[in-house]
Order: C-alpha cells, then structure tokens, then sequence
C-alpha cells in the first residue's frame, strides 16, 4: 500500500521569518551586521532563552574588539570564511505583527533587569533599533 505524499514543511519558522527580513534588510541596511534571527512562533512574547549562550558569545564578540572568525557552509560561491569585528550584532525578533530589530546590547540589558523570564512584543518595540511592519 502506498501513502500519499506529505507536504512539505520547512522545519524552522526562523527560515521563513528570515526570507522576509532579507528583503527588507537589502533595500534598508547601508552597513554590514549580524543577524540571529528569532521567530515568536506567533506569540506576542518569546522566551529570553531562545537566544543560546553560544549566539550571545558570537555577538558579543562580533560587536568587540576581540572580532569573531565563521565558517561559511557555501554552496552557491560565497567565502569560505568571515570575519566581523566591532560590527553591530542584532537579534531580530519575528513577533506575529512586526519584526523587532534588537541590538545584542539591549537584548541582554533587558534579559538581565527584566522580572519575567521572556521578552514581550510591547517591551521589544520600546527597546529595538528598528520596527518592521
């Protein structure tokens, strides 16, 4: 017996969300950044953890001094490496209405002072860089 075909289902909403934000960022971002893409999974909140350890030390590093060296997995001709130093490290935040574009800096301070365990959609807009509708 033969079964249908299931669909096809992309297995992180990070990729969809990040398909969005690259048409906005080439037509709006005149300098070079980092960008670790988060999505809500349609909440108007997101867990502070969603941002892992190893990502907070990528972006502090790349908004530093210190620079941080990435292999590239190219498949379609770019570099094999890049290297991003004192560069603005940013953690855009895909919430069901906009996304929220937020330094690494702001995100942490926020992680740090707030009382709730997860950033919410309207705290976000306050402390981003940018809002995108």
């Amino acid at each position: 017996m033969n079964l249908p075909e299931l669909p096809r289902q992309i297995k992180q909403r990070e990729a969809t969300s990040s398909i969005d934000l690259k048409h906005w960022i080439a037509k709006n971002q005149k300098f070079s950044c980092s960008l670790e893409v988060k999505d809500s999974r349609g909440k108007d909140s997101i867990p502070f953890s969603c941002v892992e350890d190893k990502q907070i030390v990528y972006a502090n590093l790349i908004s530093g001094n210190k620079g941080a060296w990435i292999r590239v997995q190219g498949v379609n001709g770019e570099p094999d490496y890049i290297w991003l130093v004192n560069t603005v490290a940013y953690i855009p935040i895909k919430f069901p209405k906009c996304f929220c574009i937020i330094t690494i800096g702001n995100f942490l301070f926020e992680k740090e002072k707030s009382k709730r365990k997860s950033l919410t959609l309207e705290r976000a807009i306050q402390i981003a860089t940018k809002i995108v509708r």
